[in-house]
């Protein structure tokens, strides 16, 4: 207990020193397009990401900033330091454990294709939904595209740049997708929101994941992602 104070302690002067300049100002990046984790409504950035950071930064005195990104852009907009800290339903891999300082998981989930409810009897396992006339969209730049990109042989993939003009391309005109892989967390949340959209229950079950902050790779990424790590291992339970 004695080292952990020590560390946090000693976080929180690096941390310090690195935004005293800018009134402990830390800037955040975020999609604001993958809900329930992070999503836009007229009063700004909703989410139950946003609502974990900004309980964060209260605990800890820090005043922050959410900066636009996309999911093609997020992990070069991170690198040349847009930002500090990237949020809101990121999922955890190779290139990302490389490139950026990882927080402890927020959630977990798996993929899951999602599809509009009228197709339910079209879609009942993986291989009728990987056929050729089959039309699969998914947002570029994110794990949804790996997934499809490494799982999907024979069905068309379209991309698009931003999460929520992938979704709406299953059900508004002009309509273009038959599916969407993507985290359980969402595809559950969006079925909830739009009747029209449900889970294909095909019996293939996929790799869990588990969704993270990015911090940058440098000195006080590396504080402030421990710092984070320490304060949500103590506060996980509230958001459960």
């Amino acid at each position: 207990m004695k080292n952990l104070l020590i560390k946090v302690i000693v976080s929180l002067i690096i941390i310090g020193n690195a935004y005293a300049n800018d009134n402990n100002l830390i800037l955040v990046g975020t999609t604001g397009d993958y809900p329930p984790l992070t999503y836009q409504t007229e009063s700004g950035y909703q989410g139950k990401d946003i609502r974990i950071f900004a309980a964060f930064a209260a605990a800890n005195h820090f005043k922050f900033k959410l900066v636009a990104t996309t999911w093609p852009s997020l992990s070069q907009d991170l690198i040349k330091g847009k930002f500090s800290v990237a949020i809101g339903g990121i999922s955890d891999n190779k290139f990302r454990r490389r490139s950026f300082y990882l927080s402890n998981a927020i959630e977990s989930s798996a993929k899951v294709p999602l599809i509009k409810c009228a197709a339910t009897n079209l879609f009942s396992n993986f291989a009728q939904i990987d056929q050729d006339h089959v039309m699969v969209v998914e947002n570029r730049g994110g794990t949804n595209q790996d997934f499809a990109l490494e799982h999907l042989k024979h069905a068309t993939i379209i991309l698009y740049a931003q999460n929520d003009k992938a979704l709406a391309s299953l059900t508004q005109a002009p309509i273009i997708a038959d599916v969407m892989f993507t985290d359980d967390t969402e595809a559950n949340y969006w079925h909830q929101i739009n009747p029209q959209l449900c889970v294909a229950a095909i019996p293939e079950k996929f790799t869990v994941a588990h969704k993270v902050f990015l911090f940058a790779k440098n000195a006080q990424g590396k504080a402030l992602n421990k710092l984070f790590n320490s304060w949500w291992q103590i506060n996980k339970i509230y958001y459960e």
